[in-house]
C-alpha cells in the first residue's frame, strides 16, 4: 500500500529533523530529493541529476535525459525550488542507492508497517495517485509524468479505489464527491496543479508489486 498524505508529510519532517551528525552529512540532499519524488513525481534518476540552471523562460525545468533520448520538460512547484534552494542543492551529490537504503532507514525509525511501501519510486506513485484522485486529467498528468504512452499512466490511475473484494463502494463515493464538487480542476492552466484536498481514501495497493523498489519508470 501507497503512505498516505499525512504520513508522508509526517516522513518529510522526520527528514528534516535528523541531527547533523557525521552519518547523517546527507539529509538535506535527501530531503531534496524526497520532495522532487513526491512533490514533483520526477523519476529518482531525474531527481539526483535535477539542475536549477536548466530553467526555461516558461518557469519549467529542462530534464537531461541518456544519450539518443529526447529530453523532456517538467513543472517543479515553487515551495520545492524553494527549499533547493535553501539547501544549496546541486545536482548528483548522492545516488538512487543511498537514495533507497536512507528511506529503508527512516520507514525503521517511525515503525512503518511491512505492508506499507516507501522507495524512491513509491514518492514518484503517491505523486501520480494523488493527483489522480483529485481529479486531474489524465492526459495532463501523463505529461507531468513524461509517459510517452498514457496507458502507462492509466496504471497508476485505475487502481486508486480498487479492492481485492471488489467492494466498488469507494469508486462511487469518489464519484459522488467528484460530481459534486463545485470548483472542478481547469485544464488551461497548464502547468499549474490543482491543490491536494484531504482524502477519503489513501490506502491504496501499490502498482505492480513485482517491480523493484528502486524502479525509474
Amino acid at each position: 500500500m501507497l503512505p498516505s498524505q499525512e504520513l508522508l508529510e509526517q516522513i518529510s519532517k522526520k527528514i528534516k529533523n535528523i541531527p547533523n551528525h557525521r552519518k547523517e552529512s546527507k539529509r538535506k540532499i535527501h530531503h531534496c530529493l524526497f520532495l522532487l519524488g513526491y512533490k514533483a513525481g520526477l523519476r529518482v534518476s531525474e531527481a539526483v541529476s535535477f539542475s536549477l540552471e536548466n530553467k526555461t523562460r516558461q518557469g519549467l525545468y529542462r530534464i537531461e535525459r541518456p544519450k539518443g533520448k529526447k529530453e523532456r520538460l517538467v513543472y517543479i512547484p515553487k515551495k520545492v525550488i524553494g527549499e533547493l534552494r535553501k539547501n544549496n542543492w546541486k545536482p548528483n551529490q548522492t545516488n538512487r542507492f543511498n537514495f533507497y537504503h536512507f528511506l529503508r532507514k527512516i520507514k525503521r525509525e517511525l515503525s512503518i508497517g511491512k505492508e506499507i511501501e516507501l522507495s524512491p519510486h513509491t514518492l514518484r506513485h503517491a505523486f501520480a495517485t494523488y493527483q489522480a484522485e483529485s481529479g486531474l486529467p489524465l492526459p495532463i498528468l501523463q505529461k507531468l509524468l513524461g509517459h510517452s504512452n498514457i496507458r502507462t499512466t492509466a496504471l497508476y490511475w485505475r487502481d486508486i479505489y480498487q479492492k481485492p473484494d471488489g467492494n466498488d463502494i469507494d469508486s462511487i463515493l469518489a464519484g459522488k464527491n467528484w460530481l459534486e464538487r463545485k470548483n472542478l480542476p481547469s485544464t488551461e492552466n497548464f502547468p499549474e496543479i490543482p491543490k491536494n484536498p484531504q482524502t477519503y481514501f489513501y490506502r491504496t495497493k501499490a502498482t505492480n508489486s513485482k517491480q523493484k523498489s528502486y524502479s525509474c519508470e
